[in-house]
């Protein structure tokens, strides 16, 4: 049960990371406004929403944390390839632009995918987790599971925002930064692999 509370806490560390990363990097390295970080966070909720019923096909309704370690090594996989992407980023012009021109920039259609590939790995990974949080405990505990996920998954987004914070004070650019969020995929990863060896 803790192996699951962890690995979910990875999983909302990266959320806590990208969430702290994307208005400074669609503003000052995309040169785009509030519309592009706007599209960018829905077709973070679509991909979630993919992925969840893409692993609900996989599983056919069983508890299952076989396919989350793949999952997490695919959301990393996606992260490289977006700091990667982000950081050729043409030189900025010095305006900011909307979505309509910005999805006409050559590697914008690659930046979308990567972050449309790294939702739905992330909803592959996540919604099994919740399923085996809430399944495997009595009913009568069950709040009391939750409660404590909550707790940590807290902790871990706050230390992971802290560490992006401490990483841009020393002059890691922001498209580095998400480097950051490759590693906690790894965490990710070997957590969700010992729940797997343990329970499935």
């Amino acid at each position: 049960l803790f192996q699951a509370i962890l690995a979910i806490s990875a999983f909302w560390a990266m959320g806590a990371v990208l969430a702290s990363l994307f208005p400074p990097l669609v503003k000052n390295t995309l040169g785009a406004n509030r519309e592009v970080a706007t599209l960018f966070l829905a077709l973070f909720s679509v991909g979630i929403a993919i992925g969840s019923i893409l692993i609900n096909r996989l599983l056919a309704g069983e508890v299952s944390a076989r396919f989350a370690p793949a999952a997490a090594i695919i959301m990393g996989l996606f992260i490289i390839d977006l700091q990667a992407t982000v950081n050729h980023w043409p030189p900025l012009d010095g305006t900011l632009d909307d979505v309509a021109t910005f999805i006409r920039l050559p590697h914008a259609k690659r930046v979308m995918i990567d972050l449309l590939g790294v939702a739905i790995a992330g909803g592959m990974f996540v919604v099994p987790l919740y399923a085996f949080l809430t399944t495997t405990v009595k009913k009568s505990e069950t709040a009391r599971t939750v409660a404590a996920n909550n707790i940590v998954n807290s902790g871990a987004m706050v230390l992971s925002t802290l560490m992006t914070f401490i990483l841009v004070q020393a002059g890691v650019s922001i498209a580095n930064s998400l480097l950051l969020v490759a590693a906690l995929s790894v965490a990710a990863a070997w957590l969700a692999w010992q729940l797997h060896l343990a329970c499935d």
